[in-house]
């Protein structure tokens, strides 16, 4: 058995995304729990049928004015609560206790997913049709599980009342007499089909009226989820925002994504409306109704008082159990819309997969020499409009190369490809088979954490990296930071830019790579601190190769070779 069921290249239906968790390595503990829980909803039942039982004892012992006999009833009834409450409270602990662990299941199957073969790459920067996959993978999970334990304890618990109650009800109801001409038609049980056809008819009415809400709750997600990103941005960006007096344009922003939060909104809130107005009828009809068909009973003295509140309620249990569908409908039409947020955030990263792997021609291969060969390489944009072709380059280990060429005609895209994460190329690339490489963008990455786990980002805690964290961030200009090394903070909002980039450079400074691709990463520098940081770079690590992006002039003495891309595009610069 996979232990990852999510990395798949195929289409996930809501059912094969709900059975992931029953085919996992934790499916016995999963049916462990279903089943303790279904045992316990079970039981709950028994005592509801129980109860039943007791207030037909309990009322003809009123009619009867048995004080003894009432006594005695209500001290049983005390014990039978007392079960009943624990049974609901650890059925609810458990049901919840079982969620939990699935949900904790899920997400890490999402989160694997999401970062498996780059597809979180792949969504952000080619996918149009895919909006906030975090709060797909942080809200939409839980509620999935949520709902989906709810639903199926309903369902089980309305089948169980069903069954259990429709004996009660079909001996209380006798045979009911219809006069029709000359005729006697006899209808036995005449209670429970009262039941049945108003729940069926119920059922049709509140499908009818309520299929609309689970498009509308799909949209609704991902309005709201698109307003939170709006906001969300506007925080990580507040400097610039207020630095170019921008808040009333973001204020425009956010009050048009509110708007159409709003709007939806308000569609669900008339449709649930409509929907309310039907189930709140529904709902006050079912309790006229077994009154108005079990009195000719009563009165007939088919059976005592006691018998005509048995037969109310066993009348009531068995209607709730067949109006599953007009009961839980809003919270099946919000399953319905999380499902499909989820299948289609699943389905999306499939399709972006596939997509990456149909346009990827670029061929690559290890070899024991120590140089990058670059053959008939052609990069194109996901438009499919061609940025350079036909590159032919060697680079050699232990010199250094600046590539160069005009804004947007491609530098930076050339290096992802070599890098491997651009997927729109053809040709062939041959890399080291035994060097280290390190790719670095223009701005760099802070990683939630301490300040010691961003600098030494990938990798996670290493004491042997560790220890010469200190004297690595004073070579680079970065004292004032070592008493912070253990702090935690959003570091991509606490540092400047050029501290930021200075932080590139410890990187590379403890990591020691082969070969080090720096994009633009002394853009945010004076030159001083420029030339500084290169001069540190070739001298505390003289074998690895730098290969650099940029436009200064100042970068020609750092560099042995000069890799001018715009030879390779098709457009006049």
């Amino acid at each position: 058995m996979e232990k990852d069921q999510l990395i798949q290249s195929r289409h996930y239906t809501a059912w094969e995304l709900i059975k992931l968790y029953w085919k996992s390595e934790q499916r016995y503990s999963a049916y462990f729990f279903l089943f303790i829980v279904m045992l316990m909803t079970m039981l709950i039942i028994a005592m509801d049928v129980a109860f039943n039982y007791w207030y037909n004892f309990f009322y003809d012992a009123l009619q009867a004015y048995n004080k003894a006999a009432t006594i005695r009833l209500l001290i049983i009834f005390t014990v039978m609560a007392t079960v009943y409450i624990i049974l609901a409270v650890y059925r609810f602990y458990l049901s919840q206790l079982f969620g939990l662990r699935w949900r904790r299941w899920l997400t890490e199957q999402f989160i694997n997913r999401w970062l498996h073969k780059r597809s979180y790459y792949y969504l952000e920067n080619f996918d149009e049709k895919t909006d906030n996959p975090d709060q797909r993978i942080q809200e939409d999970v839980g509620t999935l599980i949520i709902n989906t334990i709810d639903l199926t304890i309903g369902l089980v618990s309305s089948v169980t009342t069903f069954f259990a109650f429709i004996y009660i009800l079909w001996k209380l109801s006798g045979v009911m007499h219809v006069h029709i001409g000359g005729y006697i038609l006899y209808i036995p049980g005449y209670l429970l089909w009262v039941g049945v056809l108003y729940a069926v008819f119920g059922s049709w009415i509140t499908i009818k009226i309520g299929r609309p809400l689970v498009p509308l709750n799909f949209e609704q997600q991902s309005r709201e989820a698109t307003f939170r990103y709006a906001a969300i941005d506007l925080r990580s960006h507040a400097e610039h925002v207020a630095l170019y007096r921008g808040e009333q344009h973001q204020s425009s922003i956010l009050n048009r994504l509110f708007g159409r939060v709003l709007d939806n909104w308000y569609f669900i809130i008339m449709r649930q409306k409509l929907l309310l107005w039907f189930t709140a009828g529904y709902n006050q009809i079912s309790v006229l109704l077994p009154l108005v068909a079990a009195l000719p009973n009563y009165f007939e003295k088919v059976f005592l008082l006691g018998g005509l509140m048995q037969s109310l309620q066993a009348f009531g249990r068995v209607q709730d159990s067949l109006s599953y569908i007009v009961n839980s409908y809003t919270q099946i039409a919000t399953w319905q819309a999380i499902t499909r947020r989820l299948t289609t955030f699943l389905n999306h990263m499939n399709d972006a997969d596939k997509h990456a792997i149909e346009e990827n021609q670029l061929i690559f291969s290890k070899h024991k020499e120590n140089s990058i060969y670059i053959k008939n390489v052609t990069i194109k944009t996901p438009r499919g409009e061609v940025l350079l072709t036909d590159i032919n380059e060697i680079m050699q280990y232990g010199r250094h190369y600046l590539i160069i060429g005009p804004s947007g005609i491609g530098k930076s895209t050339f290096v992802r490809t070599i890098a491997g994460i651009w997927p729109y190329a053809a040709g062939e690339i041959t890399l080291p088979e035994n060097q280290k490489m390190m790719y670095l963008p223009q701005k760099p990455y802070m990683p939630i954490g301490t300040l010691a786990e961003a600098i030494l980002f990938p990798d996670k805690r290493d004491p042997e990296l560790e220890k010469d964290l200190k004297q690595i961030l004073k070579d680079c200009h970065l004292e004032n930071l070592i008493s912070r090394l253990y702090d935690t903070a959003s570091w991509a909002e606490q540092l400047s830019p050029g501290e930021l980039q200075r932080v590139t450079f410890a990187r590379v400074l403890l990591h020691k790579p082969d070969w080090v691709f720096l994009d633009e990463s002394t853009s945010m520098l004076d030159l001083a601190n420029e030339e500084y940081l290169y001069k540190l770079m070739q001298s505390r690590l003289p074998d690895c190769s730098i290969v650099s992006v940029g436009h200064r002039p100042s970068l020609n003495g750092f560099h042995n070779e000069i890799i001018d891309v715009t030879k390779y595009s098709i457009h006049a610069f």
